[in-house]
């Protein structure tokens, strides 16, 4: 996987080209026990598709089939029961972003909706119910990005906060009771980057990351206890995953710094494990590593591989 594919997934890299460190984001975990991992990889069409694989990193079942004159798909996220996968599809010059849905099994494939050629969709994510899409928007002519939300029909989109000049609103997540959206932000308030919570209608925002840690992709552990994220976003420094309390205390650093590159968790269901995606110094290599939620016991489960969704069983 090539450093000038993940720019565009960070933050519409294009906007932002001081940018020198690059990855892309997460998704939310909700509560149950813990099924297949999405995940995906370049090694067929020429470009990324998104696959699915069993905890241990077998039984891999391709789910999309997009070739590199389409375009290419990322960043899945499964729905809280299991069945059903949103993810993002680019145009081949990454000029283009929209919202999709499929079936578990790669099944009943569509667009969510495409309301203005001018904005990019990016970075889906789930409600606690199921019944609507929280994602990322960004607006080039404006060289910003803000949240929104739609229902999964397409209907209903709400902004949560707004396009605002210099702003870069990315990867939104919801906690698992729905009481509070998870987020990370670059040049809000003149923090180059954090993670921040606010309330479900985009009240309340507070930053929970120190300035210092450049904290990127929340995720919510099953049961809202704690966030995963990784740093640092921007630094041309290898990255490692941390976790910290949704009040801001308890940081902790679960992997190590090393020549390799740390980055995008996600929760395992049961709140047990979190999986994440493990690149080479430069990026051009990655795979998908799961470790246990206390920082012990990692495991390489499947190389060619990035950009990792644990799913709920019975996905």
């Amino acid at each position: 996987m090539s450093k000038l594919r993940l720019l565009p997934v960070l933050v519409a890299a294009a906007l932002i080209p001081v940018l020198v460190a690059a990855a892309p984001p997460a998704h939310a975990t909700f509560p149950g026990a813990n099924g297949r991992i999405a995940f995906v990889s370049d090694r067929s069409g020429g470009t990324d598709n998104v696959f699915s694989m069993k905890p241990d990193g077998s039984d891999v079942r391709q789910l999309t089939s997009v070739t590199a004159d389409q375009g290419g798909d990322g960043e899945p996220v499964w729905s809280p029961d299991g069945r059903t996968i949103v993810f993002d599809e680019h145009s081949p010059d990454f000029a283009v972003w929209r919202l999709y849905l499929m079936n578990a099994d790669g099944s009943n494939r569509h667009l969510v909706f495409s309301e203005d050629p001018a904005l990019n969709d990016f970075q889906p994510s789930f409600s606690p119910d199921g019944s609507r899409v929280i994602f990322r928007r960004c607006s080039p002519a404006k060289e910003a990005c803000a949240i929104y939300t739609v229902k999964t029909d397409g209907h209903g989109l709400i902004p949560i906060t707004h396009l605002s000049h210099g702003v870069f609103d990315v990867k939104p997540e919801y906690a698992p009771n729905g009481n509070a959206i998870a987020f990370s932000s670059f040049n809000r308030e003149g923090v180059q980057n954090a993670v921040y919570l606010m309330n479900p209608h985009g009240t309340d925002i507070r930053r929970i990351t120190p300035t210092a840690l450049e904290a990127v992709d929340p995720d919510w552990s099953p049961d809202g206890a704690t966030i995963a994220f990784w740093t640092p976003c921007c630094a041309p420094v290898p990255t490692t995953i941390w976790t910290v309390r949704p009040d801001g205390s308890g940081l902790r650093q679960l992997t190590s710094s090393g020549p390799q590159n740390d980055l995008r968790p996600s929760y395992s269901p049961h709140g047990d494990q979190i999986v994440f995606q493990r690149s080479s110094a430069d990026f051009s290599t990655s795979s998908i590593v799961t470790i246990n939620a206390d920082g012990t016991g990692q495991t390489t489960i499947q190389s060619d591989a990035f950009t990792p969704s644990w799913g709920p069983a019975g996905s």
